[in-house]
C-alpha cells in the first residue's frame, strides 16, 4: 500500500511541454484479429537497449482452448 499525503497529488511540472523530449506514436499490428501497438523500439528512440520492448495489447477475450500464434 502506498502513502499519499494528499487526496489529489499535485505534479509540480504539469503543463511544462519543454520537459517532453520525444513523442512516439506506437505502430499498430494485427495478429489475426488481435491488435498489438508497439512504441519501443522506434526510429526516434533506438538507444534503449537490445531487448527493450514496450507493447500494448488488446482488449481481447480468448476461449479456453484458443490463443494467439506469435
Amino acid at each position: 500500500m502506498s502513502w499519499m499525503p494528499d487526496i489529489e497529488p499535485k505534479c509540480p511540472s504539469a503543463g511544462n511541454l519543454h520537459d517532453i523530449e520525444t513523442l512516439i506514436v506506437p505502430r499498430a499490428h494485427d495478429l489475426g484479429g488481435f491488435e498489438v501497438r508497439r512504441a519501443l523500439p522506434a526510429p526516434k528512440r533506438q538507444m534503449v537497449g537490445p531487448f527493450i520492448f514496450f507493447d500494448q495489447m488488446g482488449p481481447a477475450e480468448f476461449l479456453r482452448e484458443d490463443g494467439i500464434d506469435v
